[in-house]
């Protein structure tokens, strides 16, 4: 189970608030600017979006973006900021919490 204030200020590319109601809103982008999607951002929404659903606090999620554009951009960027045994172990770690 997730809570809010372990993954409020978790992932860089994504800005998220909550109401005491419980209505979620995450702003994805870049730099405070419209999201450039890549496979960096991939690998954090995929965490995100289990944190969200794992939190029983969140009752309505918006989700939005920055900018001029939610995104309009991907780039093909093969690299990420994460290597393959950071991201194991974080699915492991996701699959025990579960």
């Amino acid at each position: 189970m997730s809570r809010f204030n372990d993954y409020q200020h978790a992932y860089p590319n994504a800005r998220l608030s909550r109401s005491p109601e419980g209505v979620l809103e995450i702003a994805l982008h870049t730099d405070g600017g419209k999201l450039v999607f890549n496979g960096h951002t991939h690998e954090q929404f995929v965490d995100l979006f289990h944190d969200v659903g794992s939190d029983p606090d969140n009752r309505v999620v918006i989700l939005t973006g920055s900018g001029d554009a939610f995104m309009d951009a991907i780039t093909a960027r093969k690299d990420s900021t994460s290597s393959p045994l950071a991201v194991t172990t974080r699915s492991i770690a996701r699959a025990r919490r579960c």
